[in-house]
């Protein structure tokens, strides 16, 4: 999510009009989900979010503030950005919702080798690219040495099949978790991935976002990553969590980001800014889930 800073927020989205709730319910989730059940049954209580960017866990933030106030244990690793402000800024709004964060220090430039000066880093990649890209053997040795120092008992991650709108470093993480995690080379009892169901992936990326791509006059990564992957979108949640409880810890967190960084947030989280914690997160009340487990 973070690298739409870097090419699209040069452009300012200025809405005509303040929003209204009936605006917050027409991108409502209209489907439900068997409620988690398993978290709440762990005696271990430790949670780690493993994401390629600081700002990758805002769609599961809720659900991390919950785990955090029934006493669980969560950290946040992820990687160095390209401004040390972003990275600041992120230290600062976890405690909001978690116990910390560490930053891998390897600059963006280091992470891929396949990127010209004029290539937009969001966009997706064929997937058989992947290793001739992330060639860094120290990106994966990073990650896993956080991961085994920790021990969680879950951990929480983007999808690997569409990273969200198609960022292929977001799928690159992703991916390799899941195959540490099916090598038993980690050994979460979980992998939680965040996702959309298809309502809201429909009229909040599909739609919205890519009106908004439209009107920038930028390539659409979303619906790039549909064709170049023959996929149809995100992967289907199995679970669903309640976070009404947690509306105002997640807005606090959500608003605790710089000014250009919101305005990213709000593409995936539109109009947070607008509302109040208790109307906003009345009508955005759950958070969704893929679960993967051991065979």
């Amino acid at each position: 999510m973070r690298n739409y800073c870097l090419t699209l927020l040069s452009m300012l989205f200025l809405f005509s009009c303040g929003p209204s709730k009936s605006d917050l319910e027409a991108l409502s989730p209209s489907e439900t989900y068997p409620e988690d059940t398993f978290l709440a049954t762990q005696e271990n209580k430790k949670a780690l979010i493993v994401v390629a960017h600081d700002d990758d866990l805002v769609a599961m933030s809720g659900t991390i503030s919950k785990l955090n106030q029934q006493g669980w244990e969560v950290k946040q690793v992820t990687f160095i950005s390209e401004s040390p402000e972003r990275d600041e800024a992120l230290k600062n709004a976890v405690p909001l919702i978690m116990d910390g964060v560490e930053f891998i220090n390897i600059a963006p430039e280091d992470r891929r080798s396949d990127l010209k000066p004029d290539d937009l880093p969001y966009m997706p990649i064929p997937k058989a690219d992947f290793e001739k890209a992330f060639t860094n053997p120290a990106v994966a040795d990073a990650l896993l040495k956080e991961i085994k120092a920790f021990e969680p008992t879950v951990i929480f991650s983007m999808d690997n099949v569409m990273g969200g709108y198609g960022h292929p470093e977001h799928i690159f993480v992703s991916q390799l978790l899941l195959d540490w995690f099916s090598g038993d080379i980690i050994t979460p009892k979980r992998i939680y991935q965040t996702v959309y169901p298809d309502s809201m992936e429909d009229k909040i990326i599909k739609q919205r976002l890519t009106k908004l791509f439209e009107e920038w006059g930028q390539p659409n990564s979303y619906m790039t990553a549909l064709e170049m992957y023959n996929i149809t979108g995100m992967p289907e949640p199995t679970v669903e969590i309640n976070i009404e409880d947690q509306s105002e810890s997640k807005m606090k967190f959500l608003r605790a980001f710089n000014e250009r960084e919101r305005q990213v947030i709000s593409f995936f989280v539109p109009y947070f800014e607008k509302f109040d914690h208790e109307e906003y997160f009345g009508v955005f009340n759950r958070e969704f889930f893929r679960v993967i487990e051991k065979k």
